[in-house]
Order: C-alpha cells, then structure tokens, then sequence
C-alpha cells in the first residue's frame, strides 16, 4: 500500500495536501511517450503555457494506471479530510511537457473536489507547484520525481517560469463526485 502524507499548510488559514511518491518506472516512461505523441493540442490556449496533450487521457498508456491511483487515493483522502467517502469520477486527466522558462498562470480548479499534480520527473532546477497565497517564503512544492501531490480544486496554484535543462514532464487532473 501506499503511504500517503497529509500536509497542512498555511493560506490565509491552512490548506491541506495530500501527497505519496510513486516508483513506477514503466507507468511513466508509457506518460512520456503519450505525452510526446500527443504534442501540443491546446496551443498554449489554456492556463499552461507549454505544451498539453488532449483533456481526457485515461486510456492512454501509462495514464491509465496513474488514473486507477488517482482514484483509489481520492477515496482515501477525502475520508481523511471530510469524514465521509466519495464516488469519485475524472473530470479530465492531462499531460505536459514544459521547457525552460515556460509557465502556468495562476489558477484554479473550482468546482473540483480534488485536483492533483503527478510530477513524472525532476529535472535540477525546474520548478515545482507554486501556491501564490502563500506568499514568495513557502509557497513552492519542490519538485520530486514520482511525487503526486492533491490538493482542493478552488486553490490556487501555478508554475513560475525558471531556467533549467532538459524537459518537466507533470500529469494534472481533477476530481469529481459522481
């Protein structure tokens, strides 16, 4: 089984992650390679300014294993969090595949339940999940490969243009009650 962390934070009150470390080297060499075949079907339309695949990956290679995670641990989290168990659903399931000095703008989720961020690799210096309420001290996630980090869909969150080398590979998704 795996051991999941919950993480209270402060914003303007506390907000709470749940984050585990997955170590599965097939699952994310098959996100890799769906990612890279997909190329970039938003356009940098979206909130993500680097390359995306398609909304709805979860039959893709290596997403659909990531997506059996990702619901099981949904399950789990929002017992821990709301004392009561969900039916959770995908809303929608992504890849990206950032290069240096590309970016996410801040946004949200809402009306998402959980929304999710799987950090498939860590190149040195790329940066991680940013929570711009939390101020400049603390508000940045570090980067970890295989860290799969949840959070409540209404918090806002971005990814901060930084130089670094090579190529950040994340899948994002969010959840719903069916």
């Amino acid at each position: 089984m795996t051991e999941i962390i919950r993480k209270d934070m402060p914003l303007k009150g506390w907000i709470t992650t749940f984050e585990c470390k997955l170590n599965d080297p097939k699952m994310n060499k098959d996100i890799i390679t769906s990612i890279n075949k997909q190329g970039d079907r938003q356009n940098h339309k979206t909130n993500v300014k680097a390359q995306m695949t398609e909304w709805k990956m979860w039959a893709e290679p290596g997403f659909k294993k990531l997506a059996d995670v990702v619901l099981n641990i949904s399950r789990q989290i929002s017992e821990a969090k709301y004392n009561r168990p969900i039916d959770p659903k995908l809303e929608n399931l992504w890849g990206m595949k950032y290069k240096s000095e590309e970016m996410a703008v801040p946004h949200d989720h809402w009306p998402s339940i959980w929304s999710f961020a799987y950090f498939v690799n860590a190149p040195k210096g790329a940066p991680g999940l940013f929570f711009p309420d939390m101020g400049e001290q603390g508000g940045e996630r570090k980067l970890e490969p295989g860290l799969l980090i949840f959070f409540e869909g209404y918090i806002k969150h971005s990814v901060r243009p930084t130089k670094f080398k090579g190529y950040r590979y994340v899948v994002s998704g969010n959840i719903k009650e069916r």
